[in-house]
């Protein structure tokens, strides 16, 4: 046998082209942060880059903005509540469909991630849509569970991969 025919590592060399695309990726990703975070502190009204004069009139004006502290609250306030309601549910969810051992528990778990293949402005428009119907626009409670149902994919997807690795 020949020791080629033995050799399963793939090499550095062989992972060249990988460690360029992912170079690639990342300054794609990070660039415009060396864009856009220069400019936020621009004295000028207008967006410009290079920023002529440097000063932190944006960042005083949001903090002392009412409506931006409000928005920015409420944001993170959403935020704490789907991971509440949204990481317990996955975890359950992934945990009954990995013990239950039924036929149809891949299929439901396929029918449970379906928001990953159905774009989020549609789950968007057919939550805004059935939450008129019941008063649950422009509520805390409206916001919250419609994250959830967005975000439980993910958290489903990586509870089941952790209680698979756990078990095996």
């Amino acid at each position: 046998m020949c020791s080629s025919d033995l050799q399963t590592q793939i090499t550095h060399g062989d992972r060249f082209w990988l460690y360029v695309t992912a170079a690639i990726i990342m300054l794609l990703l990070v660039i415009p942060t060396f864009i856009v975070v220069p400019m936020s502190f621009s004295d000028s009204q207008y967006l410009a880059f290079p920023p002529e004069t440097w000063s932190v009139r944006w960042y005083e004006e949001y903090f002392e903005s009412r409506k931006w502290m409000r928005a920015t609250v409420t944001s993170v306030q959403i935020g704490v509540l789907t991971m509440l309601v949204a990481t317990p549910l996955g975890t359950m969810a992934a945990y009954a469909l990995f013990v239950s051992g039924h036929r149809a528990a891949r299929a439901i778990f396929m029918l449970l991630i379906t928001p990953m293949i159905v774009p989020v402005i549609l789950i968007a428009i057919g939550a805004f849509y059935a939450f008129g119907r019941i008063g649950l626009n422009n509520s805390i409670t409206g916001l919250v569970l419609a994250h959830t149902a967005i975000d439980r994919k993910s958290t489903r997807l990586n509870s089941s991969h952790q209680i698979i690795s756990y078990a095996v």
